[in-house]
């Protein structure tokens, strides 16, 4: 008996070249429209988070901030500013925004508000100065309102300028007011308009107003007022001494 073998033919489909292409273009097509899609949709999400953290507590607080620091910084004040104003009344608005908002605060405001908190409960706070823990509060806060904003330009550059303008000088004051009096101080503040240097830039502020470290604070004012004439000098002659005491220790 003969058997005889038969093969089942074998189909082959030919994909022309063209549609796997355009297969590959449309799954393409469709993940960058999901990335992208998704990027916007995080992108709104931070700015609606913004803008109500704006909203309830950085709106309230930017013109009693830029307008104390514009009266302390003014070695013209006593002639420009009505007799009657009450520059501390200024910071008190924004720190009562910041405590009526304190779930808005980044862990290190947190610390510093915590720390001039302090004061209330302990006769000496924390071994720190009150004032100068009142200024680094509005420093970091205006270091949060320049931080959050930078994903959502919000601010033009002129405007972020400013502010970081603003935030410089309550560094400034901050560190002082851990040394002085206020008037000394204000002496210090007003030194860049009254004698017209040229401002220092501190990398490390953030970190010398969060630690405290009183000798570092010694030798980034002493590098601010060193910026003087020599001539000019002599008015600062005990703040200057007093700063390089504590710069040594």
């Amino acid at each position: 008996m003969l058997l005889v073998i038969v093969n089942k033919p074998t189909i082959t489909y030919d994909i022309p070249i063209y549609v796997v292409f355009t297969i590959l273009a449309t799954l393409i097509a469709a993940m960058g429209a999901q990335i992208v899609s998704h990027f916007f949709s995080v992108r709104r999400d931070i700015r609606k988070e913004f803008m109500q953290k704006y909203q309830d507590l950085f709106s309230g607080s930017i013109a009693p901030i830029s307008n104390y620091m514009a009266i302390k910084t003014n070695p013209r004040k006593l002639h420009d500013v009505h007799y009657n104003v009450v520059e501390s009344d200024l910071l008190e608005i924004a720190i009562i925004k910041l405590q009526e908002n304190i779930k808005y605060a980044s862990p290190t405001l947190l610390r510093v508000y915590e720390r001039y908190f302090g004061y209330g409960y302990h006769e000496d706070g924390w071994g720190s100065s009150e004032e100068g823990d009142k200024h680094a509060l509005i420093y970091f806060l205006l270091d949060d309102l320049i931080r959050s904003s930078k994903r959502v330009s919000v601010f033009s550059k002129m405007d972020r300028r400013r502010l970081k303008i603003i935030r410089y000088y309550y560094g400034v004051c901050a560190m002082a007011l851990n040394f002085f009096e206020m008037d000394d101080s204000e002496q210090i503040l007003q030194m860049e308009y009254f004698y017209k240097t040229k401002k220092v830039k501190y990398k490390n502020l953030n970190k010398v107003l969060y630690s405290l470290d009183r000798s570092k604070m010694a030798k980034h004012l002493l590098k601010h007022v060193s910026v003087l004439k020599k001539s000019d000098k002599g008015n600062f002659k005990e703040i200057i001494d007093t700063l390089k005491r504590f710069k040594t220790k």
